[in-house]
């Protein structure tokens, strides 16, 4: 790039309005100040004063000599805008003349690891204290993404270290969990989380959702950070429950209410619905052929019969929602339609019964209580000899005992399900993660208090 040189002038107002760089580089002074010729670019140049009499051997402490000259470039804040910034220092070769080592002078305002200086590296953390996406910062600041993401993550590490020992001044222990899996690359990759309900910190996040997986929870946290659990919620999709019963014996695990329900209301309700459906569309259809069989006198009532058909196809295929919203939320206008739907329709009628029951022993408070109402809910939902409620019911009373422990421990995963909410708009506006572990201290970071 041909650069082009500045006249003695501009050089004055520069070390005027660039005092600062000549405070914190005691050792250099400035020499030199150039700019491309497109106007894009500026180039300060430094010279080492270094007495090299004074410098030991970083090695050994032993005497060394002047062994030529080198020149490095830091990325600097700019001055102008528009217009990047960097620094050029013109530093000193030395070699031992005890130990044969080679070495080259330190840049004191360099942030370490980087090639860019202190006050740079400030303004790209207040950037991304200001909620800026790595890609964002990188197109204001011109600085690489790579640079950018390892000081982040060297911020978000020591925040989580001065936050960790915090917990241990204040003898802290969680006692309620929620374990629960998301979504960390397209083609079904996963990654596990454990929240602290009662904070809302995520304690912890490892890739994959096998049993093993999760496992590696309780071998990287110390033992005595669980001794005062009381409770862990998850939902019953994973075999996580048979790895906190083995490393938390004795602890009760919670299933979570929204997955059930949710799960109730796919695969029973839903597939009701659409059973119920069908049945009227291919009544329907049969009716349509009947009637060109039929006499005149007759086809005027099939086709009303045919109406009706498709008439209750179309009003149950649009029913889910409604069957799905708790009875009480409903208006008079939609309880009204609904039970009349219902009449007519005995399988969907005791399937949203049961529902409704179901929902009501969540709130239960009282373990035996809730144990004897349960038995009795999966007994009712065998002996209705609808196929999805009895498959259903044959799967669930295996988890019963976390049921039942929701009345004593109502704890959910909602706090963790929202957040999750909160990790893909973080992967939204970074375009996605290329490092797993960074990510992994982004989601931790995230959930602390106070952190934007």
């Amino acid at each position: 790039m041909k650069l082009l040189r500045q006249q003695k002038g501009s050089r004055t107002m520069l070390q005027e309005q660039d005092i600062g760089i000549q405070i914190k580089c005691q050792q250099f002074e400035s020499k030199d100040y150039t700019r491309d010729l497109e106007g894009k670019r500026s180039v300060i140049l430094f010279e080492s004063k270094q007495d090299s009499r004074k410098v030991k051997c970083p090695h050994c402490g032993g005497r060394v000599y002047e062994d030529g000259t080198t020149t490095k470039h830091l990325r600097d804040m700019p001055i102008w805008v528009g217009i990047e910034q960097e620094l050029a220092f013109l530093c000193h070769r030395y070699e031992c003349l005890e130990c044969g080592r080679k070495f080259t002078e330190d840049i004191p305002l360099r942030y370490p690891g980087t090639r860019i200086t202190e006050r740079a590296a400030n303004w790209v953390k207040s950037l991304l204290y200001n909620k800026s996406s790595i890609r964002s910062i990188q197109k204001v600041t011109g600085i690489h993404w790579e640079t950018i993401r390892r000081i982040h993550e060297e911020m978000m590490s020591q925040t989580l270290e001065e936050h960790t020992r915090e917990l241990i001044a204040r003898d802290y222990h969680p006692h309620y969990l929620a374990v629960d899996e998301f979504a960390i690359h397209k083609g079904h990759t996963y990654a596990t989380c454990v929240m602290d309900l009662e904070s809302g910190e995520v304690l912890w996040v490892g890739s994959g959702r096998s049993m093993e997986d999760f496992r590696r929870f309780f071998s990287e946290v110390e033992p005595s950070f669980l001794a005062e659990i009381k409770a862990v919620a998850m939902d019953m999709n994973a075999s996580y429950h048979k790895v906190v019963q083995e490393m938390l014996p004795g602890v009760p695990i919670v299933y979570d209410r929204y997955h059930m329900q949710a799960q109730y209301g796919k695969d029973v309700l839903g597939a009701v619905r659409l059973e119920e459906a069908r049945r009227h569309k291919a009544r329907s259809v049969a009716l349509v052929q009947d009637a060109g069989c039929a006499d005149p006198e007759q086809k005027q009532a099939v086709q009303a019969e045919i109406r009706q058909e498709k008439a209750a196809y179309r009003q149950i295929k649009k029913l889910r929602w409604t069957l799905l919203t708790n009875g009480e939320n409903l208006g008079d206008e939609r309880r009204q339609h609904l039970q009349e739907i219902l009449q007519n329709h005995s399988d969907l009628a005791v399937c949203y019964a049961m529902k409704e029951e179901m929902c009501r022993l969540f709130l239960l408070r009282d373990p035996v209580a809730a144990r004897e109402r349960w038995n009795a809910w999966f007994a009712a939902a065998r002996q209705s000899n609808i196929p999805a409620l009895v498959r259903f019911a044959d799967l669930k009373m295996q988890r019963i005992e976390g049921l039942i422990a929701h009345a004593a421990f109502p704890i959910s995963t909602g706090k963790l399900e929202g957040f999750n909410n909160k990790i893909k708009v973080a992967k939204r506006i970074a375009y996605g993660f290329r490092n797993d572990s960074y990510f992994f201290s982004l989601v931790r970071t995230l959930s602390l208090p106070n952190f934007p």
